[in-house]
């Protein structure tokens, strides 16, 4: 597969930028203290990535991911190490340029972003039901205009899950040792 429809591919599932939020419910501080202070120790996680295409990795601090793409029956392997970015093609790592700096499409990226605008609510929403657990939910909305929800655990606050259209990003295994991103050579 030509390395420009990969990257293609792989950016599509990771570059979304997030700024100010949702109208409706009013924003809620200390949910917003809440999250930061329970992701203040998170190192790692694992992530899985639910939309057109399906993808399993891991998000190491501060910068790193590395992510497995099912495309067209194959497993695609990426890895995003501060702006740059590889593919593993034949067996070898290729370095396919840089990635945006806006890697928000998950819990890391939406934090990063909203310490650099403190005024970007994070909206409380009803809780929800997942998994058959009772779940804390907030809101903020995408550049675009596109609504995203996540879930948190009521206990830790760690989000569990979040939403977006037609993508679904389910999040796992913090601070697990064996959450590692490879570096390319």
């Amino acid at each position: 597969m030509p390395a420009k429809m990969l990257g293609g591919c792989v950016a599509a599932l990771l570059i979304l930028g997030v700024t100010a939020g949702r109208s409706g419910a009013a924003p809620s501080g200390d949910l917003r203290s809440r999250i930061y202070s329970a992701f203040a120790g998170v190192k790692s996680y694992r992530l899985l990535v639910l939309g057109s295409v399906r993808s399993l990795g891991v998000w190491v601090a501060p910068n790193k991911y590395q992510m497995t793409t099912e495309f067209e029956g194959k497993p695609v392997r990426t890895v995003i190490i501060g702006s740059d970015y590889w593919t593993l093609s034949d067996g070898k790592w290729e370095k396919s340029g840089t990635a945006s700096n806006n890697l928000e499409v998950d819990i890391a990226g939406l934090l990063r972003t909203a310490k650099s605008d403190p005024h970007t609510p994070f909206v409380k929403l009803p809780d929800q039901v997942q998994d058959g657990k009772r779940v804390g939910t907030f809101g903020y909305t995408l550049k675009d205009g596109t609504d995203e929800t996540c879930n948190f655990d009521l206990g830790s606050y760690r989000v569990t899950r979040c939403k977006a259209d037609e993508l679904t990003l389910i999040y796992s295994g913090y601070n697990d040792p064996a959450n590692k991103v490879t570096n390319p050579k």
